[in-house]
């Protein structure tokens, strides 16, 4: 049954763009530090860049979302239609096809798994607190199968790749093409006892990297004239492949790193050079990242593989270097586990020289204190000695009685002088003995090595594969510098996989598996599948209204039919990015002429702004809703000293641009006493629309300010640090 298009209501409207309010500070609030991942648990965490107490989680545990039911939301049809081959043609043994699949996932963590991060965090970072899961700004993903080849192994394929766009609540709506190829490894490999399907997701997250002594240097016209780039304007890359170009073009010094100090994490700073380089030369496939199914499957520049192929193969590459790595890993933690039972033994050998140590100690102690009673014991006995000696007084008869015998009082002090000095003598060696122990504790101490943490095995490759890119028209020209000893903004890709599950359970229910022969008499109606692409859930209600998409079927009888689907935020979350349209068969005897189809796409910006495309015919069984405007990024960047030199406290940067028509601007200050001067701005235009305004004003000590006049630009890269000559007013303020 066909499902209602839905249109939204003042109401719906308002709640939307009240959502966004809300969830539109929470994303900008999230200011991270990209280089200070901490493992807390089964959790990833990045702390805040101005509370190191605060923390925010990755929420990269995947699983297919569910319905109300509990059933899994995940759909995949497969088609097929017939081919004649030509007279001069082999005979055709099989039609074309493909396949569309649609999911939704949850990208969360339990609440299990939050409390034991925490605990665990709170060991390492006392009084730390996990505020909740990091928002990430958009994503990727690829299918990936596994299937029997031709000798009976069993190898993997990325059958189709894609975009990830995020809904409200933690979820992300995932629906891609699939080639003939594609679709029919896919539904082999749901026939397996245990298939092996899952997505491999790329995540992109903001936040900033701390200040490194490391400068970054290239030369435009030598990084272009790499044979990778030769043909990429007119075809699609990788981001695995632009990265394996910049390391070839590092060892020429095409690319220079140039490290100041020693610094371990030189690997992450020559990641960070990658990514600012990439983000200059390059932009996302058709400006969303999503090929079409004829990219993903026709020969690439010089008759390189597809990129399906060549995905295949980056894949293979990657998780090849990750097993290694984690094989070199495993052979660590062997010698670490090694160390660390040596280390136990020494470490044992101190807890019992400290043991001993304090009970000779005790020991020691008690025999002195004995011997200081047995001295005192020989003194009294000592006095009464003398006392007895010494005559009585007078003719006191009953004095000299009480008197003791001096004899036996002589025997007595004799006695105990000696227990005495044999109590001094023994707690004397005691104490030279508990001596000798505590020096022996100390060295054991001293020298006994401490345990040493396990290192952790990567569980995916850690660089991005899946993103498809294309050279830039515009190119860079000259050289591109940039010094990284400031905080730097940045955005991180992290990959992870997920495994789809077991879904045979599901293989007879038509709602979730369908075959469908394009030619078959019976198949009487056509059911489209429209999916906006490169629009996330939050994009609705800052600079999306709703797209609205008309589809129009011309039939043989000269019938027309006409159908519509509105999307905006509400049932962009409530139906998972999945809208369907429909017609049917009204004397269209040429199956081929019925599959052609006329779409016609309205976008309606904040402004009252619509964007009204043409018509354009179609046959494919997926509609994919791209925006005629494309996010483009611009750095912003300067030298502390020279702007401090200069007096200025803040720098406040406006940019201007125009989205159908309608001026719009973006504005953010940069704070130079804290040294963050180089902050990114995105801003939304058509892609042959290159040129925005800019003003920027400096704030000076004693509240002056000096401020450019509004100027236009190209460039990808704003340096905030050139002041002009002049104020408004005249001459500079002089420095005071």
């Amino acid at each position: 049954m066909k499902p209602q298009s839905i249109g939204t209501s003042l109401r719906a409207l308002v709640l939307a763009v009240l959502a966004v309010a809300v969830a539109a500070p929470q994303a900008s609030a999230q200011q991270i530090l990209l280089d200070k991942l901490v493992k807390a648990g089964e959790l990833t965490l990045f702390p805040d860049l101005n509370n190191p107490s605060l923390f925010y989680y990755v929420p990269d545990k995947v699983r297919l979302a569910t319905d109300a039911n509990g059933t899994p939301q995940f759909s995949f049809l497969r088609y097929v239609e017939n081919v004649r081959s030509g007279a001069d043609q082999a005979e055709a043994r099989e039609g074309d096809g493909g396949g569309i699949v649609h999911a939704l996932v949850t990208l969360g963590v339990s609440d299990e798994q939050r409390s034991a991060a925490l605990r665990e965090l709170q060991r390492t970072h006392p009084g730390a607190t996990i505020q909740g899961p990091i928002l990430f700004k958009s994503g990727r993903f690829g299918l990936v199968s596994a299937f029997a080849d031709p000798k009976g192994n069993l190898t993997k394929q990325v059958v189709g790749l894609g975009n990830a766009p995020l809904l409200d609540g933690e979820k992300a709506a995932v629906s891609i093409q699939l080639t003939k190829l594609g679709s029919k490894i896919l539904w082999e490999s749901f026939n397996m006892p245990a298939p092996d399907v899952s997505f491999h997701f790329e995540m992109d997250m903001s936040g900033y990297r701390s200040p490194k002594r490391a400068t970054i240097d290239a030369d435009w016209s030598k990084v272009y004239e790499h044979k990778a780039f030769n043909g990429a304007i007119a075809t699609n890359m990788l981001a695995a492949e632009v990265s394996a170009a910049y390391d070839d073009l590092r060892s020429t010094s095409a690319i220079k790193v140039t490290q100041i100090g020693e610094d371990e994490k030189m690997n992450q700073i020559v990641e960070a050079a990658y990514k600012m380089i990439q983000e200059r030369m390059f932009e996302p496939t058709g400006g969303t990242g999503t090929p079409s199914l004829t990219d993903l499957s026709s020969m690439g520049h010089g008759s390189q593989p597809s990129l399906l192929d060549r995905a295949t193969t980056r894949l293979k590459e990657a998780q090849a270097a990750t097993e290694a790595e984690n094989v070199r890993t495993r052979a660590e933690n062997k010698d670490i586990a090694g160390r660390n039972d040596k280390a136990r033994l020494e470490q044992g050998k101190v807890a019992g020289a400290t043991f001993n140590s304090q009970l000779a100690e005790q020991t020691a102690i008690d025999a002195e204190s004995e011997a200081v009673i047995a001295k005192r014991r020989a003194k009294v006995a000592a006095e009464e000695l003398a006392n007895a000696k010494a005559e009585p007084a007078g003719d006191d008869v009953l004095d000299k009685a009480a008197k003791a015998d001096p004899a036996e009082l002589q025997k007595q002090v004799v006695a105990l002088q000696k227990a005495a000095d044999e109590a001094q003598a023994r707690a004397t060696k005691l104490r030279a003995d508990a001596n000798k122990l505590r020096g022996d504790a100390a060295l054991a101490t001293a020298t006994a090595a401490p345990t040493e943490a396990s290192k952790s095995e990567k569980a995916a490759p850690t660089l991005s594969i899946m993103a498809s890119l294309q050279i830039k028209k515009v190119k860079q020209t000259g050289t591109f510098h940039f010094d990284m000893n400031k905080y730097t903004p940045e955005n991180l890709t992290l990959p992870f996989d997920e495994n789809i599950g077991d879904l045979r359970r599901l293989k007879n229910d038509a709602s979730h598996f369908r075959q469908v022969n394009l030619d078959d008499p019976l198949f009487k109606q056509r059911e489209l599948v429209a999916m906006v692409d490169g629009v996330s859930a939050q994009d609705f209600g800052q600079f999306v209204n709703f797209v609205s998409v008309q589809m129009r079927k011309k039939h043989a009888s000269g019938e027309e039919t006409n159908d519509e689907v509105r999307v905006d935020r509400n049932n962009f979350n409530k139906e998972g990015n999945n809208f369907k349209l429909l017609y049917g068969w009204k004397g269209d005897d040429d199956r081929r002429r019925w599959m052609e189809y006329e779409v016609q796409s309205t976008w309606s910006f904040f402004g009252g702004k619509s964007v009204v495309e043409p018509w354009r015919k179609a046959n494919a069984g997926a509609i994919n809703l791209a925006p005629p405007i494309r996010r483009r990024t611009v750095m912003l960047d300067g030298n502390v000293e020279t702007l401090q030199q200069s007096e200025v406290r803040a720098v406040t940067v406006k940019l201007y641009y125009d989205v159908a028509g309608s001026e719009q601007s973006k504005q953010v200050t940069l704070n130079v006493a804290k040294g963050q001067i180089a902050e990114k701005l995105e801003l939304l235009a058509p892609p042959d629309h290159t040129q925005y305004a800019y003003e920027i004003t400096w704030q000076l000590k004693g509240n002056r300010s000096v401020s450019s006049p509004r100027q236009t630009t190209v460039s990808d890269i704003l340096y905030v640090d050139e002041l002009p000559a002049t104020s408004a007013s005249g001459a500079l303020p002089a420095s005071r």
